[in-house]
């Protein structure tokens, strides 16, 4: 693992996209109230849906994660050519906890799917105000558990189950993985692409920096604190909801650490990494200098963000060939 180089000026595709949406006023993504940021978050979506072909990918099913009592819904999708055995994604989407769903992300997944050649199951847990945590980390539980139980059914490879997660879903993503440690589950790999890893983080420094965070502000950050833990705030020093702030961290699975110069959660990644390396887990950090925080799911709004998009998708391929676990797991 290497450090991440000095920040560079913001990708100009999306500096223009910042640019328009400050002349448009567009409201910060978590004003109002739930229904409304959601709403918002769901027109602009779809209105740059429109304007781009979605990924193809073979075949998509909606189905019902159910563990111990527990039911979760996922949606499944498989490549085009499922000649092969193949590695199993299990993906959970950004958002703050609060805003995304499995239809809203569904580019995402698609895209996964195709350029991993994986079977990718899109995790549609439950989102605060509503449902505070731990309900989304027992949904990401509840998920993890039912794939590697049916990866033969979904066809994948069970030497090579990932848990994939960008913003708050890397948060869940590493929760399940380091949760599930030790019980007997296989996960080889992790993704988490700028990850939000500790819920007591301090904003106030973040502040004090003087740094302009399009897409994601200090603001932004207190918000998805007070929604996401509600009435349990005073655990958010704890594990979970804070895997950066776990007590140990050794027998993780690999992970590939991707994060983004201009956004707050970039030192925040690059300590997890620290400390996941420091506990003798296998690290792979990018450092995507000139993007902002939620670049993964830009790929079609610049040529940068899909580049760095790819660069990804190519880098945990090889990167969960390496980490694969043992055929006879």
């Amino acid at each position: 693992m290497s450090d991440a180089k000095l920040p560079q000026p913001l990708d100009r595709e999306l500096a223009d996209l910042v640019s328009a949406m400050r002349a448009a006023q567009t409201l910060p993504p978590f004003s109002g109230t739930p229904q409304q940021a959601r709403e918002r978050m769901r027109r602009g979506i779809m209105a740059a849906r429109e304007r781009n072909p979605l990924p193809k990918v073979g075949a998509i099913e909606d189905a019902i994660a159910e563990c111990a009592g527990a039911h979760v819904p996922v949606r499944v999708y498989r490549p085009l050519d499922t000649s092969a055995v193949m590695p199993t994604v299990v993906f959970f989407h950004g958002g703050g906890f609060v805003l995304g769903s499995v239809e809203l992300m569904d580019d995402i997944a698609r895209k996964l799917c195709r350029d991993m050649r994986a079977v990718a199951v899109s995790v549609d847990y439950r989102l605060a105000p509503e449902h505070p945590f731990p309900a989304a980390h027992h949904d990401a539980l509840t998920a993890t558990r039912w794939a590697i139980r049916h990866v033969a059914v979904l066809g994948g490879d069970p030497s090579r189950v990932v848990l994939a997660g960008e913003s708050a879903g890397a948060n869940l993503a590493t929760s399940a993985a380091l949760s599930l440690r030790g019980c007997g589950v296989g996960i080889s790999a992790q993704l988490l692409v700028v990850p939000g890893v500790d819920m007591a983080r301090d904003v106030a420094r973040i502040e004090a920096k003087g740094i302009d965070f399009p897409m994601l502000s200090p603001s932004d950050l207190r918000d998805i604190s007070r929604l996401y833990m509600g009435s349990a705030m005073a655990r958010a020093r704890e594990f979970p909801p804070s895997p950066l702030r776990a007590a140990d961290l050794r027998g993780m699975p690999a992970a590939l650490i991707a994060i983004a110069g201009h956004d707050p959660l970039r030192d925040e990644g690059i300590a997890y990494a620290r400390r996941l390396e420091a506990a003798g887990v296998p690290v792979q950090l990018l450092c995507f200098e000139d993007m902002f925080h939620p670049f993964f799911g830009f790929f079609e709004a610049s040529r940068s963000a899909r580049r760095a998009n790819d660069t990804i998708c190519r880098a945990f391929s090889a990167w969960l060939e390496q980490h694969a676990l043992p055929r006879d797991l």
